[in-house]
């Protein structure tokens, strides 16, 4: 029995926090980025473990302080993580299937409400 309770933990860990996806993009901006050998973020593990962390936090001190900064904010991700429609400047929604956002959550079976207020794609005029 505490074999197939191990395995069965194991098999669960493994599928919840492996990352790498073929079909998924990181987005246009960010594709640039990592392809000129640049890093925005300080450190990509801690930016995928805690970014829930992360956006309740600027949630909380945006809506409930009032403080409002371009550090961490959501229009920000979405910026450099949408990625654009082959050649034209339309942007697929970050949250559409096989965008950077919607692969990890739907591994996870994790809802992602953030987009039911906020913009799905950059606004106009944004690179």
């Amino acid at each position: 029995m505490n074999r197939w309770m191990v395995l069965l933990l194991s098999l669960m860990v493994t599928s919840v926090f492996a990352h790498g996806h073929s079909e998924h993009t990181l987005g246009t901006e960010a594709d640039s980025i990592k392809s000129s050998d640049k890093t925005y973020h300080q450190s990509i593990s801690m930016i995928r473990k805690m970014h829930p962390e992360f956006l309740n936090h600027k949630r909380d001190k945006t809506l409930r302080q009032g403080v409002r900064t371009e550090e961490y904010s959501l229009s920000g991700c979405v910026t450099c993580h949408a990625s654009k429609k082959d050649q034209s400047n339309d942007y697929h929604a970050i949250d559409a299937s096989e965008q950077f956002c919607s692969d990890c959550h739907q591994k996870v079976a994790v809802t992602v409400d953030c987009f039911s207020c906020h913009r799905t794609t950059p606004a106009e005029g944004v690179k």
